[in-house]
């Protein structure tokens, strides 16, 4: 372990490294803290000790052996653990607060007269589009791999920030869920309320990754919005024709994520607003970071 923590101060770990580190030793204060409270203790610090130790040890490697397609991996490699971070929410949502979904929902019928989550699909039952919609909701997992690659091979001097800025942006939606016990309308509603319309390849690709790796919890702000509105302002800073090309699907996935009943419509616009603050604080934190 000495040998590994050496290596990373040795070693330059790359930006998403140092983000997951940084997660990672939050939460662990965040556990340390509710320590009673808290179930499943082996595999959270387990998993944790385990990611630390294989970022030290790939840094470990990188710098004995010099291996440049290591490196490039790297760079990407902590995006595949969102997924986990995301699923594991559910489990210390519920430390601080009691299920909030109640006030929620009341907010939509306050602000909107009627359950838009309920509606949407009844309005639009078509299989066209309901295909459209899952086809929205997926295009997030697009995003998330799809933008920093094209940063990384058309516009690297931008790579960076744009890795700095997303990745912390998910984690500050992250530390957000894992106080605020929120599961959305398809886990709050009576099943009899949250049928969706079946599409055709997208409908059962989502519903299967849904049913393999989402548990009942961030629903308020939506980070699948969040995320996207962060992608939308990156791109538009630094890559104005993509932020073109993007704009309509992700417009798309906005209105998905109540078709499908995943979240409130006020989850929505949480959504968006937090995600113009996520995205000055970090590029304001990215920039203090590299300051002279």
């Amino acid at each position: 372990m000495t040998i590994l923590l050496n290596s990373m101060q040795r070693r330059k770990l790359y930006t998403a490294e140092w983000l997951t580190i940084a997660y990672i030793v939050i939460t662990i204060i965040y556990l340390l803290v509710f320590f009673p409270k808290v179930h499943h203790r082996a595999l959270f610090f387990g998993s944790r000790m385990a990611i630390i130790v294989g970022i030290g040890f790939l840094a470990l490697l990188s710098h004995k052996f010099q291996i440049q397609k290591l490196d490039n991996v790297r760079q990407f490699l902590p995006f595949l653990f969102l997924g986990y971070w995301y699923s594991e929410t559910f489990y210390f949502s519920d430390i601080l607060f009691k299920n909030k979904d109640l006030f929620f929902y009341n907010l939509d019928e306050r602000f909107f007269g009627c359950q838009p989550s309920l509606i949407f699909s009844q309005v639009f039952p078509q299989a066209w589009f309901s295909e459209l919609m899952y086809f929205g909701y997926f295009c997030l997992y697009i995003f998330l791999f799809g933008i920093p690659l094209w940063f990384w091979f058309r516009k690297k001097e931008h790579f960076d920030r744009v890795v700095f800025v997303l990745m912390l942006s998910i984690f500050l939606y992250y530390s957000i869920f894992d106080m605020l016990p929120v599961v959305g309308p398809q886990f709050f509603l009576a099943q009899k309320d949250i049928h969706v319309p079946d599409g055709y390849l997208f409908c059962w690709l989502v519903r299967f990754i849904q049913q393999q790796g989402e548990n009942p919890t961030g629903s308020f702000p939506s980070s699948h919005v969040g995320t996207t509105m962060v992608i939308l302002l990156l791109t538009y800073s630094k890559e104005r024709k993509l932020f073109w090309i993007l704009l309509p699907f992700a417009i798309i996935l906005m209105l998905s994520t109540v078709y499908i009943k995943a979240h409130y419509l006020v989850d929505v616009f949480g959504g968006i607003l937090t995600a113009f603050l996520f995205y000055w604080i970090s590029n304001r934190m990215y920039d203090w970071m590299n300051s002279e």
